[in-house]
């Protein structure tokens, strides 16, 4: 394929503000160009692709150093919608495959859409617009909806930590930025590391230069190279029947898939595999046996990666190569010093020390929601859920991210993968009519633990590589197959994300919408009209108490809890209870949860969906009570059950800023009364407060009342009168009417409310209370859901999510004022001196962990952020905030 013509770069935008990009990449090699064009065919042709150089092409406009070339086949090395028939080898050299992205570039017209020479110094999540505030090194200024970085794990490379590398008088530089003007001939020439590309360029420079001195820390293992160049026929062939051309690459794909057993699950298979064959090519290429020994690796095989070359242990052996296994101690100015003091004279010197590859995004700065710093976030090693997208970081996606390295198989085939699921959330996010779409916590958790516990396993272990981070965190590689990371990237539900947009003038405040999921959609459905045929009709007049609860505890196992708890009927201040305790990543506190019921109805088995949830999320012992109920016992006596409850948890001995206070519906009510008694007799406060769907005006004067009596499934304005009426809450019971009372000292809210609910304007109002009297409120508005959907866990996704930021909200208002550690995520990903790079030698296992200030858990927003102290207490002293 012929190299195209120099590549026009797009100008600076001038004049007036431009508005806001629809979409923003930061890269263009592989990742970023396929990201370009998956665009362009979906019809989005307002977004900008920065390059920081002046040509497309990433590593392989980099690594332009003698013998570079991919160690992936050709035809399984390209995007499977442009195939090309006119690959010259089987193993492509790296002028060709930065000829076929510049021809990619071109055929799919992304060039009006790159801006060459753009450096991106800082970017920044902007909460009220719900922008991306992107700034050049240049000072130029951008905004866009989607932030896509495409920058890969091998853009930046990794110089050894030598004392003297300054001194050296003669030329000097990474393979990377190889010196072409720098004539080898004849010259004493001196090369670090030998990895991946140090594997590649010995070869063709040995030849030409006087004196190659190689200095090896470690050995590697070595394949040898099958290349070939295809004739004439194949390149023929493969043209005018592409059917040829696809079946060799799914040959090719699946000869390399099947490597993924060696490394991930039968690490048996690596001695017949790789041992074998080294020490067969290291006996024919090596004749002295004490050069053989040296060139042995004494490590488990795959624990660092393995090379493919044909020819460079036969050129260690040439007569005017040295390897020498000596460490170094300095760089002096005429060569390279050992800690023998040994000098090795040297005219030029050679860094092969691979990238840093676990500094993903680096020296970029990237500030998500409330100020969230992604370096702060990344503190224990680098983490992502499927390497792309991070709590607290909307509309933020990473391609090659952490933990989406191979050792096995094809990086374009995982990127092709991690480009469709960006364009899933992207079409999620238009289908919902949300502004922002951001990956949950927990699901973010929950895959990082399972790749780290996966990683356990893989050959990857039991020696230092550049697969590892600074901490010994395996921030690099995917654990499995290509095709399973495939599976979860296009056919895993979008359960996993918040689609959100922020209501107006409420600080914290968002409303959260439905993807539209198929399930989801169906189970939102189903249960729609269940609630209003066999709830809405059954509960409240004019039927009596007796029949409801009757409904109600048949209605019961419909609403199943979840496993993970110990399970205790028993008291807590003489008022009947059922205590949750959490098996794992407990807390030290507790959590009193007040049911809902109009008063009236249910307990600890009509609401253990929730309490079970929020005792797994929340790691706090939960508390369901079952307080007394109207219209037997009318008011107050629900609220001295509430009272004698925290009066038991404080006689345990635990501190109010170790309980959290949770209620549903009327359950919501009893818990503000609660906190409006403790605050009326001087008590502390717990350390938060949770609301589902609260009643907070027992006159029923809500506009909602009206405006939604026929929207929600559940209620209805009848049972409402009827429950108060039996309550029997006497008007100047102030504990009972929060509106009027105010909110003054109470420490941060979570309050969730359904959209299509009666009591819509009831959490709205105390929203806006909370908000007068300065109180941190984290208001969710669910679209599409009624009273206490939270209930229906079981069957919705969205009500799992629901429950798990509440349990969230729990754990982190407990943790910032006792000061408890949280679990952070497991290791993450990266690449293996890429099975795909050119040939990078051992990657640099820093990390840009710990470079900015740990900060406090933010109970609004259960990622690290700045931490709100309840009234009665100081604020906590900033702590280390785990990954979110």
């Amino acid at each position: 394929m012929p190299t195209p013509p120099e590549l026009t770069p797009l100008p600076p935008m001038a004049g007036k503000k431009a508005p806001p990009l629809s979409a923003l990449i930061i890269g263009s090699g592989f990742g970023g160009l396929g990201m370009a064009i998956a665009l362009r065919k979906q019809g989005i042709t307002d977004f900008l692709l920065l390059e920081k150089a002046n040509d497309v092409g990433g590593v392989w406009r980099d690594n332009s150093y003698p013998g570079a070339a991919c160690d992936v086949p050709s035809h399984l090395y390209s995007f499977s919608f442009e195939p090309n028939p006119n690959w010259s080898r089987s193993f492509a050299r790296q002028d060709e495959i930065l000829a076929y992205l510049q021809h990619c570039a071109r055929k799919y017209q992304l060039l009006p859409h790159i801006r060459f020479g753009a450096e991106v110094r800082e970017t920044r999540f902007d909460d009220a617009t719900q922008l991306w505030q992107v700034t050049l090194v240049s000072g130029e200024a951008l905004t866009t909806r989607i932030l896509i970085t495409a920058t890969g794990q091998l853009s930046r490379p990794a110089l050894p930590r030598i004392d003297g590398l300054e001194s050296f008088r003669g030329p000097a530089f990474h393979s990377a930025r190889w010196d072409h003007g720098c004539d080898l001939q004849g010259k004493r020439v001196a090369v670090i590391g030998t990895g991946a590309s140090a594997i590649q360029f010995v070869p063709a420079i040995a030849p030409q230069v006087a004196h190659l001195s190689v200095f090896q820390r470690s050995p590697a293992y070595i394949l040898p190279r099958p290349d070939r160049a295809y004739s004439a026929d194949e390149q023929t062939r493969f043209a005018s029947q592409p059917w040829r051309m696809r079946l060799h690459r799914l040959k090719i794909y699946l000869q390399y898939e099947a490597r993924a057993l060696a490394f991930t699950r039968f690490k048996g298979l690596m001695q017949p595999a790789v041992g074998r064959p080294f020490r067969h090519m290291l006996r024919e290429q090596v004749p002295d046996s004490a050069l053989r020994a040296l060139l042995t690796p004494d490590y488990p095989i795959g624990c660092k990666r393995i090379l493919l070359s044909s020819d460079y242990l036969a050129s260690i052996a040439r007569p005017n190569v040295a390897l020498v296994t000596t460490p170094i101690r300095r760089i002096h100015p005429d060569g390279v010093e050992t800690e023998d003091g040994t000098l090795h004279p040297a005219d030029v010197l050679v860094y092969g020390t691979g990238f840093a590859a676990t500094e993903f995004l680096a020296p970029m700065r990237i500030t998500g929601r409330d100020g969230i710093d992604l370096d702060a976030v990344w503190r224990e090693g680098a983490s992502a859920y499927l390497g792309m997208t991070v709590p607290g970081f909307p509309n933020f996606f990473m391609l090659y991210g952490p933990n989406t390295n191979l050792g096995h198989n094809s990086i374009v085939y995982m990127l092709e993968s991690q480009i469709a699921h960006v364009m899933r959330c992207l079409a999620a996010l238009r289908r919902s009519g949300a502004s922002s779409v951001e990956v949950d916590p927990h699901p973010y958790r929950q895959q990082d633990r399972q790749v780290q516990q996966a990683l356990q396993h893989t050959v990857w272990q039991g020696c230092q590589s550049w697969y590892l981070d600074a901490k010994g965190r395996n921030s690099s590689n995917w654990p499995g197959f290509t095709l399973s990371y495939r599976w979860r990237t296009r056919w895993s539900g979008l359960q996993a994300y918040r689609f959100t947009e922020p209501l107006a003038d409420l600080p914290h405040a968002e409303r959260v919408l439905q993807p539209g999921t198929p399930f989801e959609t169906l189970h939102a459905g189903f249960l729609r009209g269940f609630l209003r045929l066999a709830f809405r009709q059954l509960i409240g007049p004019p039927h009596d108490i007796g029949f409801q609860r009757r409904v109600v505890a048949l209605m019961g196992p419909l609403t199943p809890g979840v496993r993970g708890n110990t399970r205790t009927r028993t008291s807590l201040g003489g008022v009947p209870a059922e205590c949750l305790t959490p098996r794992r990543n407990a807390v030290p506190g507790a959590l009193l949860y007040l049911h809902g019921g109009a008063f009236c109805l249910g307990g600890p088995d009509s609401h253990r969906s929730i309490g079970s949830r929020l005792a797994a999320h929340s790691g706090l012992a939960t508390w369901m009570l079952d307080y007394r109920l109207a219209p037997e016992h009318p008011y107050p006596a629900a609220l001295e059950d509430a009272l004698a409850a925290w009066n038991a948890l404080r006689a345990q001995g635990l501190p109010a800023q170790q309980i959290v206070v949770a209620g549903d519906s009327a359950g919501g009510m009893l818990a503000l009364a609660l906190l409006l008694r403790l605050r009326a007799r001087g008590d502390a406060l717990p350390a938060g407060l949770m609301l589902l769907s609260p009643v907070v005006d027992p006159a029923l004067s809500g506009a909602s009342m009206q405006t939604h009596a026929a929207r929600d499934p559940m209620l209805r304005p009848g049972w409402l009168e009827q429950a108060v009426c039996w309550y029997a809450c006497p008007v100047d019971a102030l504990d009972h009417r929060p509106l009027k009372a105010g909110l003054q000292g109470f420490p941060p809210i979570c309050l969730q409310v359904g959209e299509d609910e009666l009591l819509l304007s009831d959490a709205q109002r105390l929203a806006q209370q909370a908000q007068r009297d300065g109180v941190p409120c984290q208001y969710e508005q669910y679209a599409n859901r009624w009273h206490v959907f939270q209930l229906q866990a079981f069957q919705l996704a969205s009500a799992r999510q629901a429950v798990r930021r509440l349990g969230a909200f729990a754990r982190a208002v407990v943790e910032a004022q006792v000061q408890v550690p949280s679990p952070s995520p497991s290791p993450s990903p990266s690449p293996s001196e890429a099975s795909h790079h050119p040939s990078q030698p051992e990657a640099s296992g820093t990390t840009t962990a710990g470079s900015t200030p740990a900060t406090a858990t933010d109970p609004l927003n259960p990622i690290p952020g700045a931490p709100h102290a309840s009234a009665d207490q100081p604020p906590p002293a900033s702590r280390a905030a785990p990954p979110p």
